[in-house]
C-alpha cells in the first residue's frame, strides 16, 4: 500500500492537535508527521511524562499512521552539551516507541572540519542506531540545503547499519543542486539503495545565500515575502513548485519497487487549506501511476 503523509505544524494546544490530526484524516492522508519540538517532550535532556501521556492518547485516537521528526535544535556534533544532545537523541528513540511511531527523521546538518565533532557525532548515532533496533524502529538520516548529497550517503553506508536509513528530502536536494552545481536526479539515485522514508517539499530552485550568511535574518523573512519571491526553503506542496516529482517517483518506481517506506508532504498546509485533499490525491495518483508503468516494463522484459 503507499502510505501518504502530512507533516503537523507545531501547536502545542491540544484541541488544535486534535484538529490538525482529524483534518488530516479528512484530506486522505494515510500518516502524519510529529515534530518532537512541537511540545515540550523532552526538558533537560528527559522525557516529561506528562506531555508524553497527552500527546500518545491524542495521537492515538485518530485513524492514522505516524512519523516523527526530532526536535531540530538537537546538535550531537556539539563538544560541550554533548552528553545532553546524546540524551535528548536517545529519548527521541524513546518516545517514538510510545508513540508508535516506526521512523525517526533526524538532520545530517554539515559535515564538520572538526574531528571531535564527527567522532561525537558517529558515537551518537551509532548508539541510537542499536536503542532503535530494540524497538523496530528505524532512524532516517535527512539531507539539507547547506550541503552535497555525498557526506550524507557516505555517513549511512559507512555506519552500515540496519536500523539506519536515509530520507531523501526533494526540496533541500533540489535547493542545494541549485546552489552547489550538481545533478538533481543523478543526486536522488544516490540515495535509493537506502532510502526508508522521503520528504516531499517543494521549492522554485532559487536558493536564498541568507540561509549561509545571516540565518536569523533568513528565519525572520515573512513567510509572504517569500513566497512571492520564491526564497530558499519555502516549503510548498509537491507540484507547486519546480521540483520534477514525475520523474522522481519513476525512478524510484523502476530502482527501488520494493520501497515500502512513507511520502511526507512536507508543506506549509495552513496555506493551502482548500487544495489539501486535491493534494494527497495528486501525490497519491501519481505515485501509483509510476508504480504501474514500472511493473508494466518490467512484465514485458520477462516475456
Amino acid at each position: 500500500m503507499t502510505s501518504i503523509g502530512l507533516n503537523l505544524p507545531p501547536v502545542a494546544e491540544p484541541e488544535a492537535l486534535s484538529r490538525n490530526l482529524r483534518r488530516t484524516a479528512e484530506w486522505g492522508f494515510d500518516a502524519a508527521e510529529f515534530c518532537l519540538d512541537s511540545v515540550p517532550l523532552i526538558i533537560g535532556g528527559e522525557i516529561c511524562s506528562d506531555w508524553l501521556a497527552l500527546v500518545k492518547t491524542e495521537l492515538s485516537s485518530h485513524p492514522l499512521g505516524y512519523t516523527a521528526h526530532i526536535g531540530r535544535d538537537i546538535d550531537c556534533r556539539l563538544i560541550d552539551d554533548f552528553d545532553i544532545s546524546l540524551k535528548a537523541l536517545l529519548n527521541s528513540v524513546r518516545i517514538c516507541n510510545e508513540l508508535s511511531a516506526r521512523i525517526l527523521v533526524v538532520h545530517y546538518e554539515e559535515h564538520s572540519r572538526d574531528s571531535r565533532q564527527e567522532a561525537n557525532f558517529r558515537k551518537a548515532y551509532r548508539e541510537a542506531a542499536e536503542l532503535a533496533g530494540n524497538y523496530g524502529i528505524t532512524i532516517c538520516m535527512e539531507n539539507i540545503e547547506v550541503e552535497l548529497v555525498e557526506p550524507v550517503v557516505g555517513f549511512v553506508e559507512a555506519m552500515d547499519h540496519p536500523n539506519l536509513a536515509l530520507n531523501f528530502d526533494t526540496g533541500h536536494a533540489f535547493l542545494a543542486a541549485s546552489w552547489f552545481g550538481f545533478d538533481y536526479l543523478a543526486a536522488f539515485e544516490k540515495f535509493l539503495p537506502r532510502l526508508g522514508h522521503m520528504h516531499l517539499s517543494d521549492n522554485t530552485g532559487r536558493f536564498e545565500p541568507l540561509r549561509i550568511t545571516d540565518r536569523a535574518r533568513y528565519d525572520s523573512l515573512p513567510m509572504g515575502n517569500r513566497f512571492t519571491y520564491g526564497r530558499g526553503d519555502i516549503h510548498l506542496p509537491p507540484y507547486f513548485g519546480k521540483v520534477p516529482y514525475d520523474e522522481l517517483f519513476s525512478r524510484l518506481a523502476k530502482t527501488r519497487p520494493d520501497y515500502a517506506g512513507s511520502f511526507i508532504c512536507e508543506y506549509y498546509s495552513s496555506y493551502f487549506i482548500p487544495f489539501n485533499a486535491a493534494i494527497q490525491g495528486r501525490v497519491r495518483a501519481a505515485i501509483e501511476a509510476s508504480r504501474a508503468r514500472a511493473g508494466s516494463s518490467r512484465g514485458t522484459a520477462i516475456v
